[in-house]
This record gives C-alpha cells, structure tokens and sequence, in this order.
C-alpha cells in the first residue's frame, strides 16, 4: 500500500499537467481563429470596413492650393532694366523701362510698358566707323557708307497668362510665391528713323515675396522694321529683363 502511494501521486501530478496544457492550448486556438476575423481582415469587418470608406475625401487637396499672394483686382507698378540682343550687329542697347499691369485674376493681367533705350557701339561697329572716319579725312569718299537705326522708346500693351504657380524657400527666410507666365504684345516703336510697329511674345517668372513686394525677370521676342539708309529691314530682336514692381 505504501508503494502504490507514491506512484499514484506521480498519475495524479501528470494528469493535472495534462488537463492544463489542454485547456492553454484550445484558449491559444481560439485566440488565432478570432484574431484575422476581427482586426486583420478588413473586408470580413463591416465596421471597419465603413470607417476606412468614410475617410475617403470627396474633394482634392493640392500641396500649392492657397496662393500667399492673392493678386486678383490688384495694380502692380514696376520698373525693369534690360538689354536687347541680336538685331544690328553694330549697336548695342539697353533699356530702362516702367509697367503698370492690372491683375484681373491671378491667371491674367493686362498692362502698358514704357521703355528708354540708350545705344552704344559694338567692338565691330566702333572698328567700322573708324575706317570710314579716316577714309573721309584723308580724302577719300567711300560709296558704302555703313548707318544704323537704333531705338529711342517703346510703348506697348501687354497680355500675360499665368499657367503655372508654385511655393519655394529662398534661403530659408520663408515661403515664397512664384508664377511662371507666358507674355504677348503689340505697340511702338520709335527709332531714329521715325516710328514703327512692334510686336512681342515671350515667357517670364514673377516671384511674390510679400503682399506688396514682387520681382520679375523676361525673355522676350520682338519684331519691328527699321529703316536705315541703305533701305528698310525686318529685324527680330530678343530682349532680357528684370524688375521690381510694388502690389497697390
């Protein structure tokens, strides 16, 4: 009797064991069962899977959608310098010139720019005169006398379209506006020859870096007729310049 005790102890103890492992088991089963049903699986939860449709925005967001400058019904004065290329080989000029553009919306603006143009000779111009002074004081008359026809002032009116806008950080001082535009225009042009039609198109970036404070640099294509001595010409002309404008 006494040797039986220990040994059904032992049965006792391993049979304790067992129902207690059983019992964790089945408990883990349920668990991984009732897991991916609940959390995992989205589609097999209609609550979850309404909150996640909710969310779903039924208007578009843009990174650039708020314009820190909103520029509709405003007057933007300006001034600019530039400097015009090809054209007349022999002169070289550059312009000083005054805007006023009325921005309808911030996609549209129209305007009237006014330029001064003040000439120089190129190196090839400069050597070409200088032949032709000699010539004349030592007696001789050349029968091909070089002459130009250089600008005095422009005025012209002005479409721009602004297609593209966006936000940069300048040095990390802040956030700046930016458009890219597209220009079209058509004025006078006054030479020393008399005045003449002018027409132009181009592209320009504006940059708005307050409510007041604007910076603009162009590119501009430009044709007109000039008409110097030898007989009038139809001269294409390209134009740079920058400015500074104030926002009223």
């Amino acid at each position: 009797m006494k040797t039986l005790k220990p040994l059904f102890s032992i049965v006792l103890f391993l049979a304790l064991t067992e129902i207690s492992f059983a019992a964790q088991t089945k408990t883990q089963k349920n668990t991984q069962i009732n897991v991916p049903a609940d959390v995992d699986t989205l589609g097999g939860n209609e609550d979850l899977l309404k909150m996640a449709q909710s969310l779903k925005s039924q208007t578009r967001s843009r990174i650039v959608q708020d314009r820190i400058v909103d520029r509709r019904n405003k007057l933007e004065i300006a001034l600019s310098y530039g400097g015009v290329f090809g054209g007349d080989s022999y002169v070289q000029t550059q312009s000083l010139g005054v805007a006023a553009n009325y921005h309808i919306t911030p996609r549209w603006s129209v305007g009237v720019n006014y330029s001064d143009f003040s000439n120089g000779l190129t190196p090839e111009g400069k050597r070409v005169f200088e032949n032709y002074r000699q010539a004349k004081n030592n007696g001789n008359d050349p029968a091909n006398a070089v002459d130009v026809d250089y600008p005095l002032s422009s005025t012209m009116a002005v479409l721009n379209w602004y297609p593209i806008y966006g936000k940069t950080s300048f040095l990390d001082m802040g956030i700046t506006q930016f458009d890219m535009y597209l220009i079209a225009g058509a004025g006078q042009f006054t030479l020393s020859s008399g005045d003449t039609s002018l027409l132009s198109a181009g592209l320009g970036v504006g940059a708005w870096l307050s409510q007041h404070l604007s910076l603009r640099a162009e590119v501009k294509y430009q044709t007109y007729e000039d008409k110097p001595i030898t007989g009038s010409r139809t001269l294409n002309t390209g134009m740079f310049n920058v400015g500074m404008g104030w926002i009223l």
